[in-house]
């Protein structure tokens, strides 16, 4: 029994919410108040760097004529949000811990966890995600060279947000933030 789209995308993010509870229950449940000025910095550069994302992404896609659907763009944005960072997470983790078996040099630790982050989210986008959605990229844009660029940019905040202050409440909402930017333009059914 081949399982609907909706179904596939509720499983993934069942798996992923199970693998951020098992793994980062402390960092899920307490925030790190540190505000020293980097985290500022890093905080703001994020949300302007999400921002550019949102007006890339918007003069880079198209919804097929698909009527937005407000249940899918709240669950969506929130289960998405939530379940994928968990999952970028767990293999920034990883690439961490296996780097931290030859060496103790942070620069090393992070691009180490950096470049395992951005494996899984090439594979997860283009085996999974690409199947899931329905076609939404406008070919023609001459906004479309921007766009990788800036997921690049995206990633190498949200991995320093982790690897410096190990916040993810942040990355929750800047996630999500990017999930609602994408069903507003995508615009899909979960529940169709």
């Amino acid at each position: 029994m081949e399982l609907t789209v909706p179904a596939k995308i509720f499983t993934y993010w069942f798996i992923a919410v199970v693998i951020g509870l098992l793994f980062f229950r402390k960092e899920t449940f307490s925030y790190n108040m540190n505000f020293d000025l980097r985290r500022k910095i890093l905080l703001a550069a994020s949300l302007v760097i999400v921002m550019l994302n949102a007006y890339i992404y918007t003069n880079s896609t198209y919804d097929g004529g698909r009527q937005l659907d407000i249940a899918s763009v709240l669950v969506f944005t929130f289960g998405n949000g939530i379940a994928e960072t968990f999952m970028f997470y767990f293999f920034f983790v990883m690439g961490e811990k296996l780097a931290a078996m030859v060496t103790r040099n942070p620069w090393l630790l992070f691009a180490s966890g950096m470049l395992f982050f951005m494996v899984y989210s090439g594979f997860i986008h283009a085996l999974f995600w690409l199947d899931m959605l329905p076609e939404h990229v406008n070919q023609a844009s001459p906004f479309k060279p921007l766009f990788m660029p800036t997921q690049l940019l995206i990633a190498g905040s949200w991995a320093l947000s982790f690897f410096w202050y190990r916040d993810l409440p942040s990355v929750f909402a800047l996630h999500a933030l990017i999930d609602l930017t994408m069903i507003l333009n995508v615009k899909f059914s979960l529940f169709a």
